[in-house]
């Protein structure tokens, strides 16, 4: 869907509907007035007979007869306007346009009162396109009764002067910028293994770079091997597929910028490798590069909004197979950074792809790095599909991270990352091992993890009950969610 800014009066727009938000509590705005009186009261009469009270996600369509060049004018409810906020309007949003969709309308109008917030229409636009993403790269057929084939192509947010569109254009702008790095990231957590290959998976990410001008740099497996990302290469080596290394950076104009780097672990697929996973549920196993797929979205976002900050976006992706050269429990592997580790399971690969990448990402001298990873299904267990869970090693950045999950409704839960923690990772043979004991196994994830970001303020999020499978979000479907997009982008730009 493509969504403009236009100015001009909505009573002279040629469009399948004109909508207009209503308030519970002031049901008789400007715009309905404006409406009423070319229908001659038969809005004011409609509402007078109580069936629309402008509760949220609720809509009513009124039809014009000829009186105005659209034929409807569909009433869209806020609730009460001390309930509303960025995250209400989004689910509003997602939930009309969605409804707009599969009545069949191509094109909707919305009139914009000139004291609408500016976060708030950033919300609607995010949430209109985000709530009509749908994942149909592989059909061939469709049917063609199905809701699936009708499509909203066009939104017009109408105000009132030149003045008005100068000061919402860059807002609706960012919010389409951001919404298409999130649905970018979608899709590649989206995409099959056979699709989606971790050579592929850098490609894009070259693409990305070239399209949005970052700096792009894939190490392959000479690469590695000479520079030492000994576990990335040990997850890898149980597959016919080659692993890469990407890194995207973003540099603003000047000196003296801080420098943020954010991590994503990108498993194209994962078997579980020796350690092998139950076959219920395996094909799920394709969204666990959503951390990657996260990082490159936002890098992609970063890229066109350009912040004044510096971006490093770093990206460790391979499969994890049980091949016939794979790890096995028992053996040991020593990491970028020198650290040995032993392999107690070889199921959680995850972090010890990040040991390499967290090693790596210390020479940026970055002062916050945020690694995103579908790290545990304990984080499930834990907050279910409503939230990530996030542990760090400084508060600073744990704030600011809480602070942007506030703004985006992305929302992070801080876990403790206490010493105490470090006990279950000991190893006999090695420094540490890859597993804790059993108990608090996102915790154990995490202080493994710990092992390897020093030198810098860290956090690590595990996205496994965020990634994929969230419910009750108008604006959020089945499959990948996109997560993390939007909550980098705002952490990056309110650095």
């Amino acid at each position: 869907m493509n969504i403009t800014v236009e100015t001009g009066d909505f009573r002279q727009k040629e469009t399948d509907a004109v909508l207009i938000p209503i308030l519970e509590d002031d049901l008789h705005n400007e715009l309905l007035l404006a409406a009423d009186a070319s229908l001659d009261g038969s809005i004011q009469a409609f509402l007078n007979l109580g069936d629309f009270k402008g509760k949220p996600k609720t809509t009513s369509v009124l039809y014009t007869n000829g009186a105005l060049p659209t034929p409807r004018i569909i009433l869209v409810g806020l609730g009460m306007y001390n309930e509303l906020n960025a995250e209400k309007v989004r689910q509003i949003a997602g939930h009309t346009a969605r409804h707009l969709r599969d009545m069949g309308l191509k094109s909707v109008t919305v009139p914009i009162p000139p004291e609408t917030q500016d976060d708030w229409t950033q919300a609607a636009v995010e949430a209109s396109l985000l709530s009509l993403y749908e994942f149909k790269q592989h059909k061939t057929q469709s049917d063609e009764d199905s809701e699936n084939n009708k499509s909203l192509d066009s939104m017009t947010f109408l105000v009132g002067s030149e003045a008005e569109k100068s000061l919402i254009e860059p807002i609706v702008e960012r919010g389409q910028t951001v919404a298409k790095g999130t649905i970018l990231a979608r899709d590649l957590s989206n995409q099959p293994g056979n699709h989606l290959t971790p050579t592929q998976l850098a490609d894009k990410a070259e693409e990305v770079a070239e399209t949005v001008g970052l700096d792009c740099t894939v190490f392959d497996k000479p690469t590695l091997e000479e520079k030492g990302f000994r576990t990335l290469l040990a997850v890898a080596q149980g597959s016919a597929e080659d692993p890469r290394f990407i890194i995207l950076e973003y540099t603003p104009e000047g000196e003296g910028h801080d420098t943020v780097a954010l991590v994503g672990k990108g498993i194209t697929f994962d078997t579980g490798g020796i350690s092998l996973k139950s076959g219920k549920g395996m094909d799920e196993m394709k969204h666990d590069m959503s951390g990657a797929a996260a990082v490159l979205g936002a890098m992609q976002v970063i890229g066109q909004l350009k912040p004044n900050v510096r971006v490093i976006g770093i990206i460790a992706t391979t499969e994890n197979m049980p091949g016939s050269t794979a790890i096995k429990p028992g053996d040991v592997i020593t990491s970028y950074g020198g650290k040995t580790i032993e392999i107690m399971n070889t199921d959680a690969e995850g972090r010890l792809i990040l040991a390499d990448a967290l090693g790596w990402t210390a020479q940026y001298e970055p002062n916050g790095v945020i690694d995103l990873a579908t790290l545990t299904g304990a984080v499930i267990t834990c907050l279910g599909h409503i939230a990530a869970g996030a542990m760090g090693t400084d508060d600073a950045l744990m704030e600011k991270l809480k602070k942007a999950a506030d703004k985006t409704h992305e929302r992070v839960w801080e876990l403790p990352l206490w010493d105490d923690y470090d006990e279950g990772v000991k190893s006999k043979v090695a420094d540490v091992q890859n597993i804790g004991d059993g108990t608090a196994g996102t915790l154990a994830g995490a202080a493994f993890l710990k092992k390897f970001a020093e030198g810098y303020p860290w956090v690590h999020l595990d996205i496994a009950g965020t990634a994929w499978g969230m419910k009750g979000s108008s604006y959020i479907p089945d499959g990948a969610s996109g997560y993390g997009v939007r909550l980098l982008v705002q952490l990056v730009e309110d650095w």
